[in-house]
């Protein structure tokens, strides 16, 4: 089927509007009226309560008062402080460039071997043989 074809195709499918049988509208409308009914039958619509969200339930848990019952308070703002200090500590842990030991090992009168745990880009670079 060419471009065409397939356009001539699509727009005659446009062209004719899709008509909903009557006895259908006519069942959905009914099923309407009668829900609509049986929920004002009831009275007093009832209330819906938004389960917290992940924020909001980390944010308890360094709260005084915190919403997961039989767990108590971990300690509030100190609490929070000493997780941003951790982090933090943990970040420049990981990108820091580590020192070398050597000067201070031969002033502490100490032997200190380096070994490679990590290649440069030379060795990934070299030819297979």
């Amino acid at each position: 089927m060419t471009d065409r074809e397939l356009e001539d195709l699509f727009a005659a499918a446009r062209s004719a509007p899709l008509a909903v049988p009557e006895a259908l509208t006519a069942r959905v409308l009914a099923d309407a009226e009668a829900e609509a009914e049986a929920v004002a039958g009831r009275g007093a619509a009832v209330a819906v309560t938004a389960k917290p969200g992940l924020w909001a339930r980390l944010g308890a848990v360094f709260a005084r008062a915190t919403m997961v019952e039989g767990m108590g308070a971990l300690g509030g703002a100190g609490a929070s402080a000493g997780m941003v200090a951790a982090t933090l500590a943990g970040f420049y842990i990981g990108f820091a460039e580590p020192v070398d030991m050597g000067p201070l090992a031969s002033a502490l009168g100490l032997s200190v071997q380096e070994i490679e745990m990590m290649p440069g880009l030379e060795a990934l670079l070299e030819e297979a043989p």
